[in-house]
């Protein structure tokens, strides 16, 4: 049963004006509730936008509008920083000709998918490149001020991060993260991000970012293999609302929904609030089917996270004999959490050897 609160949230995101109350008595919610959920799925600009759209705040305690506006406030004038600061961005990529294509909240928000920049909440700028464009980057952001706020060790990786370490510049005041992928290793054989390859060929130009229906896509792969909902039906009103002003209803059909197991999956989690108009039924069999199947990926998503948590440390043991600097870090890690100076001599001369 979905909770009084998490109601009213779905009813003012989602609804007409003339709905928002539709199953509600206001003399039963709790605000203090609502601030709370709304906040932890990271809605609340989007709450206040669309409480002032539908011209509804007569409903609510002024405190509690005026408390939503400042986040509203404070979150639009941030996302102006952000979307200044992504042009610049762009624009130092193109002058030293690094094709790249933003990605996630950025993405959305230069797609110009919301009628207002206040309603998403961004935490980085994220922006995807080439492989082979990898260590241009690094260099060219190094040179522009940005920097990590720790100094990896320069180590053999076996599997291609998903992205570079998250890095700052003084002068500025979002973080960037640059991509080398869409997902982390395990979950890269079930999203195809090849028809992004034609992307990369096109001419290089600033403000770059996929088409809708790879941010689509990007945005349910991410919410139900990265995020987990797929495995425990998790979901987020933050990527719901997502999807919902890319307004996948365009693009998309029940027949289609029923071969991908995972974006049937989202919209199974989130059936309940009535929000797309998408009644996804399934015959007993195809049911059993889709059952299996979510059994047989799970477990080889475990698997796969034994197996390359069982490489990766087994190379980091193999560099630890070749790379001075990663010997210098494992002691300083065991003189740290272990004080027997026995045992740590002992390690020393170990490595050292």
């Amino acid at each position: 049963m979905i909770p009084l609160e998490e109601k009213l949230l779905v009813n003012i995101l989602y609804r007409q004006e003339n709905e928002v109350l539709k199953g509600i008595d206001l003399n039963n919610i709790n605000f203090e509730k609502l601030i709370k959920l709304a906040s932890g799925h990271l809605m609340l600009p989007a709450l206040f936008y669309n409480i002032k759209k539908k011209k509804v705040s007569y409903l609510f305690p002024e405190d509690f509008i005026e408390y939503i506006k400042n986040i509203f406030e404070i979150n639009k004038a941030r996302n102006e920083v952000l979307l200044s600061e992504a042009k610049e961005l762009s624009a130092l990529l193109v002058e030293n000709n690094i094709k790249h294509l933003f990605l996630k909240g950025t993405a959305l928000l230069l797609s110009n998918i919301f009628d207002d920049i206040g309603e998403r909440m961004i935490g980085d700028i994220d922006f995807i490149i080439q492989h082979k464009d990898e260590e241009q980057v690094k260099k060219i952001l190094e040179k522009n001020n940005y920097c990590t706020s720790s100094n990896p060790v320069d180590s053999f990786r076996v599997f291609k991060p998903t992205h570079l370490p998250r890095m700052v510049n003084k002068n500025k005041t979002i973080a960037i993260e640059p991509h080398l992928e869409f997902l982390e290793p395990v979950h890269r054989c079930f999203f195809n991000s090849k028809e992004l390859l034609n992307d990369f060929k096109e001419e290089i130009k600033m403000i770059k970012t996929p088409r809708k229906p790879f941010l689509f896509d990007h945005c349910i792969y991410a919410i139900q293999l990265r995020d987990k909902g797929f495995f425990n039906s998790n979901y987020s009103h933050r990527s719901i609302y997502d999807i919902y002003k890319l307004d996948c209803k365009k693009s998309l059909t029940i027949k289609n929904i029923k071969k991908d197991i995972f974006i049937k999956h989202f919209f199974l989690t989130i059936a309940e609030f009535k929000i797309f108009d998408m009644p996804i039924s399934s015959s007993f069999l195809s049911s059993y089917s889709d059952k299996l199947f979510k059994f047989l990926v799970i477990q080889l998503f475990k698997f796969l996270t034994i197996y390359r948590k069982i490489i990766e440390k087994n190379f980091i043991l193999i560099q630890l004999f070749f790379n001075s600097e990663l010997r210098k870090r494992a002691l300083t890690k065991i003189r740290i959490h272990y004080h027997h100076k026995t045992l740590l001599n002992y390690v020393y001369r170990w490595l050292k050897a």
